[in-house]
C-alpha cells in the first residue's frame, strides 16, 4: 500500500510540529507538499522538513498535488475558508483547533463535507494521546463509578506580541486555551451537557484573557478555567462514586493515575508524549482509508457543541 500523503496549508510553527510528528510515526505517512501565501516561507519550510513539493497559494497545491488529506495550519480566522476550499477539491481535512470561529461556520463546513463525501475533523489532538485514551477507558469501564465532579485548569503567560492578543486573527483564551479543557472534559465525562454558566475577564473589551465555565452535565458538574497571563501545569481531575482519576499537563499527559475511594493508588499508566500529534495523524489515515467522513473519537457533534457554547459565552459577555 502506498504512503498516505498529507499536504499542509500554512507554514508556521504548528506546521513544523506536524512534520516532526509524522517523522516520529516512522510508518506509511508522509508530508508530500506544503503551501503558503509566501514563496519564501513555503520554500524554506519544504527545505527544512524534507518536503518534495512546495506551492505559493493553497489552491495551487490542492489543484496539483497528489494528496490524501490536508492539514490546515493557518491562523484561526482563516480555518473556515481554508476548510471549504479543501473540501471543494475533495481533500480530507484535519483542521487545527479551534476548528471554526462560530457554530455557524462549523455547520457550513460539515454540511459541505457531507455533500462532497469528504472526511473532516477538528485537530483536537489531545483526545488521542494514550493517557487521555486510558482515562476514557477507565471511565467507560466504570472503574470510578459515575463521574460526579470534574475540573481542568490551564494557562500560558503569553508575551505582549503574541498573536493570541490579536482579535482579527481569532485570538483570546477561549479559542486557543479553553478549547482543550472543554473538549477533553466533555469527552471523558461522556454525559449529556444540559447547561452551563460562565465568567469572562476582558482585556481592552476585545480579548478574553481569563475564562471560567461551569458545565452542568446530567450527573456531573465540571469547572474549567483558562488564562493568558499565568503558566499553569494543566491539572485535571475526574471524581466518581467509586474513585477518581488525575492527570497533570492533561493536554499532553505522560502519566494518568487511578485511585479508589480511600485515596489508594490502584493503577498508574505511563506513555511518553513529546510531540502529541502522532496519534491523531494515524487516526485520520485510518478513517480516510475506511471511507469515513467523520471521526468516532472527535465527531462533528462535539466540535459543534464546543462552538455553540463558545458562541453563547462570547456573545453574552460583550
Amino acid at each position: 500500500m502506498r504512503n498516505f500523503k498529507f499536504g499542509i496549508m500554512g507554514a508556521g510553527n504548528i506546521a513544523n510540529r506536524f512534520c516532526d510528528a509524522v517523522k516520529r510515526i516512522n510508518g506509511d505517512i508522509e508530508v508530500a507538499a506544503v503551501s503558503s501565501k509566501s514563496e519564501e516561507r513555503a520554500k524554506a519550510f519544504a527545505e527544512k522538513n524534507g518536503i518534495e513539493k512546495y506551492y505559493v497559494g493553497y489552491e495551487n497545491m490542492l489543484k496539483d498535488a497528489d494528496l490524501d488529506a490536508v492539514y490546515i495550519a493557518t491562523t484561526n480566522n482563516f480555518h473556515y475558508s481554508d476548510a471549504l476550499l479543501a473540501i471543494r477539491y475533495k481533500k480530507a481535512v484535519l483542521c487545527e483547533k479551534p476548528m471554526m470561529m462560530s457554530s455557524k461556520e462549523a455547520e457550513a463546513v460539515f454540511n459541505a463535507a457531507k455533500e462532497n463525501n469528504v472526511f473532516v475533523m477538528e485537530g483536537m489532538w489531545s483526545r488521542f494521546i494514550p493517557c487521555v485514551q486510558k482515562a476514557h477507558e477507565w471511565i467507560t469501564e466504570g472503574r470510578i463509578g459515575t463521574v460526579k465532579i470534574a475540573n481542568y485548569l490551564g494557562g500560558i503567560n503569553a508575551p505582549v506580541d503574541h498573536r493570541i492578543y490579536v482579535p482579527e486573527l481569532g485570538g483570546g483564551a477561549m479559542y486557543d486555551l479553553a478549547v482543550y479543557p472543554f473538549e477533553i472534559v466533555t469527552y471523558l465525562v461522556n454525559q449529556k451537557l444540559i447547561g452551563f454558566k460562565h465568567s469572562i475577564r476582558w482585556l481592552n473589551d476585545e480579548i478574553d484573557e481569563n475564562d471560567s465555565l461551569i458545565l452542568n452535565f446530567e450527573e456531573c458538574d465540571a469547572t474549567i478555567q483558562a488564562s493568558l497571563h499565568t503558566r499553569i501545569p494543566s491539572p485535571s481531575g475526574f471524581y466518581g462514586t467509586e474513585g477518581f482519576i488525575q492527570m497533570e499537563k492533561t493536554h499532553m499527559a505522560s502519566k494518568v493515575r487511578l485511585y479508589n475511594e480511600a485515596f489508594d493508588l490502584i493503577e498508574e499508566f505511563e506513555s511518553p508524549c513529546e510531540n502529541g500529534f502522532e496519534w491523531e495523524i494515524m487516526h485520520v489515515r485510518d478513517c480516510v482509508r475506511k471511507n469515513l467522513i467523520e471521526s468516532p473519537i472527535m465527531p462533528w457533534k462535539d466540535t459543534l457543541l464546543c462552538a455553540k457554547v463558545f458562541d453563547e459565552c462570547l456573545k453574552k459577555e460583550r
